[in-house]
């Protein structure tokens, strides 16, 4: 029966820089893990020699805000060997026409680009991007620290027109938001496919923020695809852990939350085993794995549990297909888009973009939405020399219509094959020759691979203004300290919610040293 002085339940890496900075204060510190290794979904395989393919995330733009990364508080970029590349080739949003509009990391070739469907729209791009930066340092600041409650937070926003207009913001769609300052239908498509990417409807109230946001903050932070895969953040953040004594235990799943006397003491394994604490007990799983069923028998405030069994997941879902290539994809358009390391394949037409989103949210397998990827553009290490790969990231329902969530099982490699043949339409040599290998995952092999991503959510919770900030988890509790006494909670369930941010782990920390009596200012030089 091992014992430590902070023991840490599953090990992505929101859970790994929170247990970084306890280590590196002196505080030993176990990370418990049911996977062969650390990182959660900032993972990356090599399943086919030579060939480095992500498993999930792909690019770490929102953690380049992060403090963490901007001061280098763990040494990460220093010492242990973590790099981003920063592409000048953003995006390029492929219109079934055969039309282009390309994002770079460039502000005035954005708008060169904009400016070929319209110069007004040009315009408006810079004059937008302008605004947001006038308030975007202090929305990175809040991302980055505890949010305060809900009603405190409404208090602060309506000391100024800028507060007020974003409490604004936050209600409508994001949709709304783009037809505000944009007026061609293209321009309108490419922006909404952006706020998508989070797997939200941009038609959806209460989506505005998230689109107000990720463009501004790419154009200012870049958007950082890891060398040598996006499980290079996870084995950075594993060796700073070992590196300050931390212990991982990995293979070993929990199942529950040891609790005596009232308080959290401990995690107890599917073997039986349990991994005790002194000081406290921390969860990076998803909320929902963990309340009710994990502290089974505490008594948790009503209001507590409602909420968690109101969540509302985000409507879309992810379908991953992995290629390698004998040689890279030549897209038929040509240079337009061959550079970019990311394409999204998209509609000309607003009515038939929007009717085929609510197809897929009625569940119906839709094809139109898919992202090609081609990470080795930014970082030519993930593939052997002359070679070349493709991930294709795509929208897809987790219940079907017709079977459920569990016809995918039977229909995967079917629709799998029906990306990659949409693909070939578009390509001058994907043909049977040139693939060398593939690999796929459903919305519910995801779900399967990290069952923290409950209902196959990348975010954990759907960013809706409602499951934001102070109300994340459920409002009085987005604090990262639970109901359970020495209980802490972290991961994309916290604020500033999924995605690779940091923002959960570095957030929680500074709680939890709080509460040890420990300085935090002490861990981030």
């Amino acid at each position: 029966m091992a014992s430590f002085d902070v023991v840490i339940a599953g090990g992505g890496h929101n859970s790994l820089i929170v247990g970084c900075y306890l280590a590196k204060a002196g505080q030993k510190v176990c990370i418990v893990e049911k996977n062969p290794k650390t990182g959660g979904s900032v993972a990356t395989e090599e399943r086919i020699p030579g060939f480095l393919q992500d498993t999930c995330s792909v690019a770490h733009s929102l953690i380049l805000g992060n403090p963490l990364m901007r001061n280098d508080e763990l040494q990460l970029l220093s010492k242990y060997g973590l790099h981003y590349e920063m592409p000048d080739k953003l995006t390029a949003i492929y219109f079934d026409d055969g039309t282009s509009l390309e994002f770079f990391d460039d502000i005035d070739e954005t708008c060169a680009s904009v400016a070929k469907f319209s110069e007004k729209d040009a315009r408006a791009y810079r004059t937008f991007v302008e605004e947001v930066y006038k308030t975007l340092d202090m929305m990175v600041m809040g991302m980055f620290s505890v949010p305060p409650a809900p009603g405190v937070q409404a208090m602060m926003m309506d000391q100024s027109p800028e507060g007020r207009e974003m409490m604004r913001l936050q209600q409508i769609s994001s949709w709304d938001l783009i037809c505000e300052w944009f007026d061609h239908p293209k321009v309108r498509i490419a922006l909404a496919r952006y706020a998508s990417e989070a797997m939200m409807d941009p038609f959806d109230n209460g989506t505005g923020f998230g689109f107000y946001l990720i463009l501004p903050y790419m154009h200012k932070y870049g958007m950082g695809i890891p060398r040598g895969g996006s499980g290079e953040l996870a084995r950075a953040l594993t060796d700073c852990f070992k590196d300050h004594g931390g212990t991982v235990k990995l293979d070993s799943e929990v199942v529950r939350i040891k609790i005596e006397d009232g308080e959290a003491k401990g995690l107890i394994l599917a073997s039986g085993e349990e991994v005790l604490a002194s000081k406290a007990v921390v969860t990076g799983l998803h909320v929902t794995q963990v309340f009710p069923k994990m502290v089974d028998g505490f008594d948790l405030p009503a209001d507590f549990v409602h909420r968690l069994s109101r969540i509302k997941y985000a409507t879309l879902k992810p379908f991953v297909v992995q290629l390698a290539l004998k040689e890279p994809v030549k897209f038929k358009v040509g240079e337009a888009i061959s550079d970019f390391y990311w394409v999204d394949k998209s509609h000309s037409d607003i009515e038939e973009f929007a009717a085929k989103l609510k197809e897929l949210q009625n569940g119906r397998i839709v094809r139109d939405f898919a992202a090609w990827c081609q990470m080795y553009k930014a970082d030519p290490t993930r593939v052997p020399e002359g070679q070349g790969m493709m991930h294709i990231y795509a929208f897809a329902p987790l219940d079907l219509k017709d079977g459920g969530r569990e016809k995918w099982d039977e229909i995967g490699e079917e629709v799998a094959l029906g990306f990659v043949d949409d693909l070939r339409q578009q390509c001058t040599n994907l043909t049977d020759d040139n693939i060398i290998g593939m690999h796929f995952r459903t919305p519910l092999d995801i779900m399967r691979y990290n069952n923290a991503l409950v209902e196959a959510d990348i975010q954990h919770i759907g960013f809706y203004a409602w499951q934001l900030a102070g109300n994340r988890p459920a409002p009085g509790w987005a604090s990262y300290r639970s109901p359970v006494p020495k209980l802490y909670m972290t991961a994309g369930s916290t604020h500033p919610g999924g995605g690779v941010t940091g923002g959960p782990g570095r957030n929680a920390t500074q709680i939890i040293m709080e509460d040890l009596g420990l300085d935090f200012d002490s861990v981030t030089g």
